[in-house]
C-alpha cells in the first residue's frame, strides 16, 4: 500500500513534474525512498533502460536516481517523525539501515543535524530540496560539488571518477528573526512604498512619486543608485536569483522589466489598465498582475518582456496578491468587497472564497503553504488555516495594512499605517510580542535572507532598519 501522505505532499511540492519524472518520484515515494534496482524503476515507468531514467531526471532538473531516493527517504523520516514522534534511530531500525548511515545522509543532504531538521519539519526539508534542485540549473549544481572537491584536493577544477564520494555541503545558517529594535533611518523622498531585499542583502524601494526604483545598502544604511522605471512605480517582484525585477507602473499601463545588475530598465509588459499588485510563480515563468480594471492577469515571461495570456475579473482589485509556494494557487484580496479569492494558478478559475469582512488588504503566506495572513483596514489581522478554512483574528484599534513573515516563520510583522506603528505577533497565536514606533506612515516590510534585519518603507519619506 503506497504511503499516501508522502506521495500527496510530493505532488503538491513539485507541481511542475509530469510524465515519467513524476512516475519515478511516485515509485520512490511508494518505497519510502528505498531504492529499487534502476532497471526495475525503468520497467515500472515504461522506459527501456536505466540510462533513460537518468536522462528523464536530468531533463526535469532532478538529482540522479540514487540521490533522489536519499531525499525521498529523508522526507519519509521527517514525515514519520512529525506524525508519530518516532526517533531517527527507530526509523533506521525499521528500514534495516545502519543508524550512523541515516544520520550521515541527513547531514549531507540538509547541511544540519537531525535535531535541527526534525524541528524544521517536512516543509523545511522540501524547501531545502526545491532550493537546491529547482531554483538553479541542475547541471551547474551537479558539477559544482565535484569541482570544489577536486580544487581542495588537487588545486585544480578537474573532476575525478564518476563515482566520486559525496561532498558534505557547508551547513547554511538557520533562518532567524530580528530582535525587534529600530536601528538606522535613511531619509528618502518620493513616497517610499514597496521594498524587497535581494539574496546579496541589497534593498530595493519603489518611490511612487519619483518614478524610480531605488537601491539601498543595508549595512551601513545608505542610498545608492536610482533606476528610472516608469510613472508611479508601485510593487516590486524579484527574480529568485536577485538579478532581475518586475515593477508595476500605475500611470504608464505597463510592468517594467529591470536588470538589477546593470541598473537599467530593459523592457516592459504592456497591460490593459493600470497594474497594481504582482506576484511571481515559483518557476519564474508567470507573473500575476492585478489592474485597476478589477482584473487578475497571468503574464508569460520572456527575457525582457512578456504578454498577457489569461485574465479573469475580480470583485475589486488592489495592490496585493500572493502565490502559493507550490505554485498551484493564487490568492487575491478583494479589498472593499471583503474577502480573499483562491484561484487556480493555471486556469485562474476560482476555487474558494474566504469571507473575512471589512477591507482585507496586505497578505502573506507561510513557507509551508498552510497559513495565510491578511491585514484588514477595518482594524484587525486574520490568520487563515488554508486546509480547513479556520480563522484566528487579532483586533487592533487602528487599520492593519501590510503583513510580512520573518524568515524563521515565527513572527508576523503588521504595519499599522495610520498609527505610525508596526506590530509584531506570534505567527501561530497572533499574540503580540512587541511593537515598533517608527512614526510616519509605515507600509511594506521585507527581511534580508538570514532574517537578521528588516527594512520598513515609510510613505512619510524614510526607511527604517529593524535589528
Amino acid at each position: 500500500m503506497p504511503p499516501l501522505p508522502l506521495a500527496k505532499i510530493l505532488n503538491v511540492a513539485l507541481p511542475s513534474l509530469s510524465g515519467e519524472a513524476r512516475a519515478v518520484v511516485d515509485v520512490l515515494a511508494c518505497k519510502n525512498g528505498l531504492l529499487p534496482a534502476a532497471g526495475d524503476v525503468a520497467t515500472f515507468v515504461g522506459l527501456r533502460t536505466r540510462h533513460q531514467v537518468a536522462r528523464t531526471l536530468r531533463r526535469a532538473s532532478l538529482p540522479p536516481l540514487e540521490e533522489l531516493a536519499g531525499w525521498t527517504r529523508l522526507f519519509y523520516w521527517v514525515l514519520q517523525s512529525e506524525q508519530t514522534g518516532a526517533s531517527l534511530l527507530a526509523l533506521a531500525r525499521e528500514s534495516h539501515i545502519e543508524p550512523a548511515t541515516c544520520y550521515r545522509l541527513v547531514r549531507r543532504l540538509m547541511g544540519q543535524p537531525w535535531s535541527h531538521v526534525r524541528r524544521g519539519g517536512i516543509a523545511g526539508a522540501i524547501l531545502r530540496f526545491r532550493t537546491i534542485w529547482k531554483d538553479i540549473g541542475m547541471h551547474e549544481l551537479a558539477l559544482r560539488p565535484y569541482m570544489q572537491a577536486a580544487a581542495r584536493r588537487t588545486g585544480s577544477f578537474v573532476a575525478r571518477a564518476a563515482r566520486a564520494p559525496a561532498i558534505e555541503p557547508l551547513p547554511p545558517p538557520p533562518p532567524r528573526k530580528p530582535r525587534g529594535v529600530l536601528g538606522a533611518r535613511l531619509q528618502i523622498g518620493g513616497y517610499p512604498f514597496d521594498v524587497s531585499v535581494t539574496p546579496d542583502g541589497t534593498g530595493w524601494l519603489t518611490r511612487t512619486h519619483a518614478a524610480v526604483l531605488q537601491r539601498v545598502r543595508l549595512e551601513p544604511l545608505s542610498e545608492m543608485n536610482a533606476i528610472p522605471v516608469g510613472v508611479a512605480p508601485t510593487r516590486i517582484v524579484l527574480a529568485p536569483s536577485g538579478d532581475r525585477a518586475w515593477v508595476t507602473n500605475q500611470f504608464t499601463k505597463d510592468v517594467a522589466v529591470v536588470d538589477l545588475v546593470w541598473g537599467r530598465r530593459t523592457g516592459s509588459i504592456a497591460m490593459e489598465g493600470d497594474p497594481l499588485g504582482a506576484g511571481l510563480s515559483p518557476d519564474g515563468r508567470i507573473l500575476y498582475v492585478t489592474t485597476n480594471l478589477d482584473r487578475l492577469c497571468a503574464c508569460a515571461l520572456s527575457d525582457n518582456s512578456g504578454r498577457v495570456v489569461r485574465s479573469v475579473a475580480l470583485p475589486q482589485a488592489c495592490a496585493e496578491l500572493a502565490v502559493h509556494p507550490a505554485g498551484n494557487r493564487v490568492y487575491v484580496p478583494t479589498w472593499k468587497a471583503g474577502g480573499i479569492l483562491e484561484l487556480d494558478a493555471r486556469s485562474l478559475a476560482t476555487l474558494r472564497y474566504y469571507e473575512l469582512g471589512g477591507q482585507p488588504l496586505g497578505i502573506a503566506l507561510s513557507r509551508d503553504g498552510l497559513r495565510l495572513y491578511s491585514g484588514n483596514e477595518r482594524g484587525w489581522l486574520d490568520l487563515v488555516h488554508l486546509p480547513t478554512g479556520q480563522i484566528v483574528r487579532r483586533k487592533f484599534a487602528t487599520p492593519a495594512d501590510e503583513v510580512a513573515l520573518t524568515p524563521d516563520q515565527s513572527v508576523v510583522y503588521a504595519s499599522l499605517r495610520t498609527a505610525g506603528q508596526v506590530a509584531m505577533l506570534d505567527a501561530h497565536t497572533l499574540e503580540c510580542v512587541g511593537t515598533l514606533e517608527p512614526g510616519g506612515l509605515p507600509r511594506h516590510i521585507a527581511f534580508d535572507k538570514l532574517g537578521s534585519l528588516a527594512i520598513v518603507a515609510n510613505e512619510a519619506g524614510w526607511v527604517d532598519v529593524v535589528r
